[in-house]
């Protein structure tokens, strides 16, 4: 009981120095234990900003004592492949050795919502005078639930959520399972889980979203906003490369990419597929972003930040998109590149 307090006292008063120690060692001990699990991990490297942080623990994992956590940032390499930095927590016994290692996965910050359709109010729909290309059942577009401001510690997340148990676990794109608390408003990602995999109970669903870690032993990540839904997708596998746009939408059925220079849209069953310079984006007053063609026919691309469901898949999207050409106009849903910072 005496070492236990005395480590206690001592971790109030670990220097910045001895947290950097400590974290190269938790550094060293979970690239062991990485390596075990794929041949495909190189190296793990704690990195010194932000610093690393201490924080007590008082529990048990099985017959272990955990008397603390380190959270760190790091960088993980891979022997083929980019690296990826993330966030990892160490958890440590009374004499600061090693015990668990694993990862919070982070893909960008963000400070604040994305101001385009916040406060309440969903972005204006844009309005047309030309004729609408039929397409069956239009994607649904709507406010979905009131979005809260979320904390500057929010992380952007892509993984798999399935229900285990009466309770949700997530496992991330980059990352080992965590345990996932749903704070979304009203509960939209259990409700989405729900509606998406109807009789196909088990079956996992992929998602993106802003979360927050949770502090404690077996802690894991708290859904704050849910950006995307889906299980008739690639998921974790869907390469964006260069691409900042994915477009779609039904009957018929077309695809849209937008990269930093041209526009690349598709009509299954029509004109030939078209690849356009365009000038760059820029932001109309009502919150829309706007792509238009650099040359030939004019195409204009109409980027909404509005919940979006797409009409045959059920899939939940962040943002709706129209695609505008010679009088006529495409309705669907837009995924944008989780590796960029969100526009």
């Amino acid at each position: 009981m005496v070492r236990v307090l005395a480590f206690l006292l001592l971790l109030i008063a670990l220097p910045a120095a001895g947290q950097t120690q400590l974290a190269q060692q938790c550094a060293a001990f979970g690239e062991a234990q990485y390596r075990k699990l794929s041949p495909s991990i190189d190296r793990i490297t704690a990195l010194e900003f932000p610093p690393p942080a201490l924080e007590r623990v008082e529990a048990k994992a099985g017959s272990q004592a955990i008397n603390a956590a380190l959270t760190l940032r790091g960088k993980l390499t891979f022997r083929n492949g980019p690296p990826i930095e993330t966030h990892f927590v160490c958890l440590l016994d009374a004499q600061r050795r090693p015990l668990f290692f694993y990862a919070l996965p982070a893909l960008a910050t963000r400070g604040a919502p994305t101001p385009v359709t916040r406060g309440g109010s969903p972005a204006p729909v844009p309005t047309t005078d030309t004729p609408t290309l039929p397409l069956g059942q239009a994607p649904l577009s709507a406010p979905g639930p009131a979005r809260q401001p979320l904390p500057a510690s929010a992380v952007r997340l892509r993984g798999l959520v399935r229900d285990v148990g009466s309770r949700l676990q997530l496992l991330p794109c980059d990352g080992a399972p965590l345990t996932l608390e749903d704070r979304t408003p009203q509960q939209e990602l259990t409700g989405a889980l729900r509606e998406l995999t109807t009789g196909k109970e088990g079956r996992p669903m992929f998602v993106e979203l802003y979360g927050s870690r949770q502090v404690g032993l077996g802690a894991g990540i708290a859904a704050l906003e849910l950006r995307r839904a889906a299980v008739e997708t690639a998921g974790c596998r869907e390469r964006f490369d260069h691409r900042e746009w994915i477009g779609m939408g039904n009957d018929p059925s077309w695809r849209l990419e937008v990269t930093a220079r041209d526009l690349f849209i598709g009509l299954l069953g029509g004109s030939p597929a078209q690849r356009l310079p365009h000038g760059g984006p820029h932001q109309r007053q009502d919150g829309t972003i706007m792509y238009t063609s650099a040359d030939g026919p004019e195409h204009a691309i109409l980027i909404d930040e509005r919940r979006c469901i797409d009409s045959q898949s059920g899939s939940l999207f962040a943002y709706s998109v129209q695609i505008r050409s010679e009088g006529r106009t495409l309705v669907g849903c837009a995924a944008h590149n989780p590796g960029m910072p969100a526009p």
